[in-house]
């Protein structure tokens, strides 16, 4: 048995490499294959979280409505901006900034930048930009923030004569 062995053992030894190098392969497929799906399952979840935040002018709801005695009233209308993040996964580290785009020439341009941690989707937040002056001028808004996996995101939102022309999220 022994002699057979020796005999065979070089056969013996080259047929286990060729079946360890294919096993090796197939591994290596493998895992290209799985590298490929979690790629894809990445992307599936990036848009399951997608953020997007806007910019909004809204009167109070009756929900903010002051008790008086016997009488409720609602409030006045709110002073300031409100941004909104209306996509469906949280906004992180939101900077916006409102810059006019109709100031005259040689004139002063109105800015307004800001800073949010975070906005939770359909999580409106009121800002300390007064509304008034922008019902006046024409502006761009743009904000800048991140989703839960750190991907940047940027809205732009251009308002000409209180109407949204132009809108990218």
């Amino acid at each position: 048995m022994m002699e057979c062995l020796n005999h065979f053992g070089p056969v013996i030894q080259a047929f286990a490499a060729i079946v360890t190098a294919f096993s090796a392969l197939v591994a290596l497929g493998l895992t290209l294959v799985l590298v490929r799906l979690t790629r894809r399952y990445v992307g599936f979840t990036e848009a399951l979280q997608k953020p997007c935040v806007t910019v909004q002018s809204e009167p109070r709801t009756s929900e903010d409505a002051v008790a008086d005695g016997y009488a409720a009233q609602v409030s006045q209308q709110k002073d300031f901006v409100v941004i909104e993040n209306i996509g469906i996964g949280p906004a992180l580290k939101v900077r916006y900034r409102f810059y006019q785009t109709n100031a005259p020439p040689g004139g002063p341009v109105s800015q307004a930048p800001g800073f949010v941690d975070y906005l939770l989707p359909r999580q409106p937040r009121s800002i300390p930009v007064p509304r008034g002056p922008l019902a006046t001028i024409d502006y761009d808004f743009e904000a800048d923030y991140e989703s839960l996996s750190g991907k940047k995101y940027r809205t732009k939102i251009k308002i000409e004569d209180r109407k949204i022309v132009c809108f990218s999220c």
